[in-house]
């Protein structure tokens, strides 16, 4: 008989999952999106943990942890093509913090090897938390196919083994423009997580196979990392950058995109959730709330 982890029990299902978490968080009275503003990578994204309710709504002792940033391109962090890194040992931090048994960092760069997460910073930065192991993907043997019920358009996918064995999926995704999506956050985060993503631009309608995507990778937690943003020639740059000072944060990775897509202008276009075809169609599949003045927003500045 075969052996399914705790996250492989659940793919499949997240569209029930999503609506069950949705409900539990007005019953607590948490907020659907955390807005913090300021200057210190730590000390914004301890704010943003604390009005979640803590680190340890998303982390238990002896858990596995994966954080997917975007780490995939070879550009320096100036240019804002990826996440922070000081964003990064943040989130790796508290989650040792809250007793994680793992932490591990995963990406596809779209370089191969080493060379993107040397180039961002966080090579380098994550040596203050020696505990965190990295795991580059790449070989098809580190990805399992997944069938996606009720999919639009992709109705397979071979996603990362390290994410299906997971406790906590935790996306740290940073605010970009991307010339065929609009934005690049947290849902295209996801696409770092699979082994075949031409596909989705070849043989897919790439918002309906974005949603699609979501339908099996949703994150426990997504913290999105608008500390400066890219507004052009996304998602490779170099284009016109901002500093915008801020993270977002929420369980639900549809929402935090839909407020997200609010905070800049993204190709120079001022845009609303509705203004990007993935986003709207995953609030049609009832993967997330996207009516931002539904919201409950809670914003604090540190």
């Amino acid at each position: 008989m075969p052996h399914f982890t705790r996250r492989e029990f659940i793919v499949g299902s997240v569209a029930m999952a999503a609506s069950l978490r949705s409900n539990l968080i007005l019953a607590d009275g948490e907020p659907d999106v955390v807005e913090v503003r300021g200057t210190d990578h730590a000390a914004m994204v301890t704010a943003a943990l604390k009005e979640l309710g803590g680190i340890g709504q998303f982390v238990k002792k002896g858990d596995y942890v994966v954080l997917k940033p975007n780490a995939g391109f070879a550009n320096p962090a100036s240019w804002a093509t990826t996440t922070h890194p000081q964003t990064v040992v943040a989130v790796a931090r508290a989650c040792l913090e809250a007793g994680a048994k793992q932490v591990l960092v995963v990406e596809f760069p779209v370089s191969k090897g080493k060379k993107p997460l040397d180039r961002c910073g966080l090579t380098e930065a994550l040596k203050a938390v020696p505990n965190v192991k990295v795991e580059l993907l790449g070989d098809k043997k580190d990805f399992r196919q997944v069938e996606i019920k009720n999919a639009f358009t992709l109705k397979t996918v071979e996603v990362s083994k390290a994410v299906l064995s997971a406790d906590v999926l935790i996306s740290i995704p940073n605010a970009k423009h991307h010339g065929n999506t609009d934005v690049s956050l947290g849902m295209k985060n996801a696409m770092g997580l699979i082994f075949d993503r031409r596909v989705f631009h070849t043989g897919h309608n790439i918002h309906k196979a974005l949603a699609d995507l979501t339908r099996v990778i949703q994150p426990n937690l997504t913290i999105l990392d608008a500390t400066r943003a890219l507004l052009t020639k996304g998602p490779r740059g170099p284009g016109d950058t901002v500093k915008l000072g801020r993270i977002v944060a929420g369980r639900n990775v549809v929402s935090v995109d839909a407020y997200g897509v609010t905070l800049a202008r993204f190709g120079n276009k001022t845009m609303k959730p509705t203004d990007v075809a993935h986003i709207l169609q995953a609030g049609r599949a009832g993967l997330g709330q996207i009516d931002i003045d539904k919201f409950k927003v809670r914003k604090v500045e540190v």
